[in-house]
């Protein structure tokens, strides 16, 4: 675990190097330049193999990486660990500085979930309480009712309202917000690229 950390800390050392990296199923994808953006920054990195694996779902655990690696986090200072299934790995400690500063609360039973997708509307919520918490400002665009509205849990109702006013997140087919469907690698690639662009 420590040599994968290691690896995982040289990595984000050279952003460099990850701004010449190009992946081969990116090449046509819709979120090509967000994705070497935030990968150039070192929020993200490839799955091996010269690939970034774009559509695959993003776990909760990898969420909070990137926005930790986003915040530029000390990982050092976070070492207690609040969550009874929370693995020793490379995403403990940005789990951990979550926890620690409200961005994530867990599921209940001391448990995190690590290994699950999350939601749109968890990332809304999680986005939400990390813009508060770094001081990134947004300004509103125009509100953008969704046609599923009635679907999202009420806990997420008003992080999604004002995740999308910011135009941070967006809706899907037919003006829905899909709340219960996963989020991808390519879709948070969009969103980290677009707080960059548009935050004070």
């Amino acid at each position: 675990t420590k040599n994968l950390q290691k690896e995982e800390e040289k990595t984000l050392q050279k952003p460099e190097e990850l701004k010449e990296r190009s992946f081969i199923d990116t090449e046509n994808h819709w979120a090509k330049d967000a994705i070497s953006y935030v990968v150039g920054k070192g929020y993200f990195k490839g799955v091996g193999n010269d690939r970034f694996a774009p559509n695959k779902s993003i776990t909760r655990a990898d969420f909070v990486t990137v926005l930790g690696r986003m915040a530029g986090i000390d990982q050092s200072k976070y070492t207690s660990n609040p969550f009874s299934d929370l693995e020793n790995n490379y995403a403990t400690a940005y789990v951990i500085w979550a926890a620690e500063n409200n961005i994530v609360k867990g599921v209940g039973n001391g448990k995190f979930e690590s290994n699950r997708p999350i939601t749109r509307e968890e990332m809304a919520v999680v986005m939400s309480r990390y813009l508060y918490v770094t001081g990134k400002t947004l300004q509103d665009k125009q509100d953008v009712p969704f046609n599923d509205q009635s679907d999202i849990s009420p806990w997420a109702q008003e992080a999604v309202k004002d995740m999308a006013k910011k135009g941070i997140v967006q809706g899907m087919e037919n003006r829905c917000f899909s709340p219960k469907t996963s989020f991808t690698r390519a879709q948070v690639a969009q969103v980290l690229y677009n707080i960059d662009k548009n935050s004070k």
